[in-house]
């Protein structure tokens, strides 16, 4: 993660998108955050629901775009190609799904084929990867942080079996720290409220309003915070994540050895599975 930030930093400064823009909090991410592709209006939740009864459902391609806003215009600029996971294969073994994915890196790499289980209560196994034909060896040091890599994206697109009642907030996880310890994650994950049900695709969905704060030192006395806050659509069947989209805010302080002033990014995510 902080290798992308990284890149986005100085991708945002080449492209005169990192600017000392207006702080935004939650409220104002949520309000600028992309509205979810629904098949028609959300209702009301009224008794509790719950989520991931099955491991999975009839997916083909999971894929996040993630744009900064230009500060002229607010106009969406892309930091990255999206990422994406296409499904080559999935069978259900008793309960338990055997997943055969390929890693779409947005032009950072090969693709990545993995293989990772997920069992009735959404509970994901342990990611293992192979290394593409024509790929060097990858350094085991380098293969365990990608592997870390690959848990955490697909750990973070979903719940495990769950009970979401009115009123009462939820967590989809976020183990961003998996990957980089010194990241703080407030609360472990996206903290979410439950807005109402609807559906995606013909398929029943819970539509919550979710915000996220994450902070971590860069550097030694530079430090690094980003809120986000938006909407997601929550597949009841698997507990699958089926939409989000959602507002960021990031905030580099300067440098304190003066080589880079500090820097505030405004960005909006898309998520679609499907």
């Amino acid at each position: 993660m902080t290798m992308i930030l990284r890149a986005w930093t100085a991708a945002a400064v080449l492209a005169g998108l990192a600017t000392v823009a207006r702080a935004e909090d939650a409220a104002a991410l949520l309000a600028r955050a992309p509205a979810l592709s629904l098949d028609g209006p959300v209702t009301s939740l009224t008794a509790p629901v719950e989520v991931a009864q099955a491991g999975w459902g009839p997916f083909r391609r999971l894929c996040v775009a993630q744009v900064l806003l230009r500060p002229s215009d607010g106009a969406e600029v892309a930091a990255a190609p999206p990422t994406c996971f296409t499904v080559e294969d999935a069978r259900n073994d008793n309960g338990t799904w055997r997943l055969s994915l390929r890693a779409e890196l947005g032009g950072a790499g090969p693709d990545i084929p993995i293989a990772v289980t997920r069992d009735a209560t959404g509970h994901f196994g342990q990611v293992r990867i192979t290394v593409p034909e024509g790929v060097p060896p990858i350094p085991p040091p380098q293969l365990e942080r990608l592997h870390a890599v690959m848990q955490a994206a697909v750990q973070a697109h979903g719940l495990e079996r769950a009970t979401i009642a009115p009123n009462m907030p939820f967590v989809i996880p976020l183990p961003i720290s998996a990957v980089n310890p010194g990241m703080h994650v407030d609360g472990g994950g996206f903290t979410c409220s439950p807005e109402g049900q609807g559906q995606v695709r013909g398929r029943s969905v819970i539509v919550a309003s979710c915000q996220a704060s994450l902070s971590a030192e860069v550097s030694p006395g530079r430090s690094m915070r980003i809120t986000a806050a938006g909407h997601f659509a929550i597949d009841v069947e698997t507990g699958l994540v089926l939409r989000h989209g959602y507002g960021s805010f990031l905030v580099l302080d300067a440098d304190p050895n003066g080589s880079m002033g500090r820097t505030e990014m405004r960005g909006v995510s898309r998520q679609s599975l499907q």
